[in-house]
């Protein structure tokens, strides 16, 4: 871009980002939630295959080198550190993104600097773990502080092309309803702290062979485990009750298939817990777990939010009418219809996403 100089009348280069369309921005948030949930997968892949000292400094591997020792352990634990960097470039775009974002939305811009501001306290979060010598309290709030940035991102996602204000949102189920969806919410947040802590008492500390030895947390694994079973089975317990609750009233069908998506995640989660459990916490099956966790938290979300309506962001070139209406279909998702009354046009019809 160029722009005309005041003093001289001569031609010279626009230095101004580029404008973001919304749709720009919305893959822009989809990389971001793409990479937040890369960082958690390979995250618990450094402590599952006792990597965790495998570069004993931050931010440099060792005293003497910025890069590892080609041998597994340092290699794996520094290539979770290069994943930290992707996602704090991504991030850092989706910020400059909401920011240049036509039109701008304070909210999305909000959101984006909690994405930024977790990611850098997850990289001073690891940059302690390492120096605490794992720490198992440290790593707790660092999973946990990773389950929030998931939550941001899902959130940032799913706002990205929505309208949202007052008086945008319309609810699609009843208070109760709303009400209980929130303990499920708090109930997954108190499921996920105590299996973090089962993870803490447990023989998967994140060191190998030959390194120091990692403290545990003083509990027995068994205790901790049944507690965090007991825990699991009061939130699969309430996923049901919603489930059957959405089911037996006049509730639009996508949101009931949120929460049939939700349920199955939930009971196949709980199977990988009960399996790995039983199976010596084998490391493959509690990978498998953590990437459940990570995708329940994001389908509990999501299903959250799917209980309020936000009709999509109308941009430049859309038709809506003054009179906009939400008719829910019955049998499917359901239709933003723009009523034909002082429309000359008819009825403009989008599908909700």
């Amino acid at each position: 871009m160029t722009g005309i100089s005041p003093r001289d009348g001569t031609t010279r280069p626009n230095r101004r980002l580029p404008v973001v369309s919304p749709e720009s921005f919305r893959r822009l948030a989809m990389a971001s939630l793409v990479v937040v949930t890369l960082i958690v997968v390979t995250g618990a892949a450094v402590r599952l295959t006792g990597s965790g000292l495998g570069c004993p400094d931050w931010p440099s591997c060792t005293q003497q080198h910025l890069t590892p020792a080609f041998s597994f352990h340092p290699v794996i634990e520094f290539a979770n550190r290069m994943v930290t960097v992707l996602l704090t470039v991504v991030v850092a775009a989706t910020l400059v993104g909401a920011f240049r974002r036509r039109p701008f939305r304070r909210d999305l811009a909000w959101l984006a600097v909690g994405l930024l501001i977790g990611v850098l306290a997850q990289a001073g979060l690891g940059g302690l773990v390492v120096y605490t010598k794992l720490n198992p309290y440290l790593v707790m709030v660092h999973f946990l502080a990773s389950m929030a940035l998931v939550v941001d991102a899902v959130v940032l996602l799913h706002r990205s092309n929505r309208r949202y204000g007052p008086g945008s949102g319309r609810p699609l189920v009843g208070r109760s309803l709303q009400l209980a969806s929130r303990g499920l919410v708090a109930l997954l947040g108190i499921v996920l702290a105590a299996g973090t802590a089962t993870t803490g008492a447990g023989p998967h500390a994140g060191n190998s062979q030959g390194q120091v030895v990692a403290k545990r947390i003083p509990v027995a694994l068994r205790d901790m485990a049944e507690l965090h079973s007991s825990l699991a089975i009061l939130l699969v317990g309430l996923a049901l009750g919603l489930v059957v609750a959405l089911h037996a009233g006049d509730i639009p069908e996508r949101v009931r298939r949120a929460g049939r998506i939700l349920m199955a995640a939930l009971i196949t989660q709980a199977a990988v817990g009960y399996t790995q459990y039983f199976t010596h916490l084998p490391a493959a099956l509690v990978e498998v777990h953590v990437v459940g966790a990570t995708a329940l938290v994001a389908g509990t979300t999501q299903f959250f939010l799917a209980l309020t309506h936000h009709p999509n962001e109308a941009h430049s070139g859309s038709i809506r009418s003054p009179n906009e209406t939400l008719a829910t279909e019955g049998n499917g998702g359901g239709s933003l219809v723009a009523s034909s009354a002082g429309n000359p046009l008819g009825s403009v019809e989008a599908p909700i996403v």
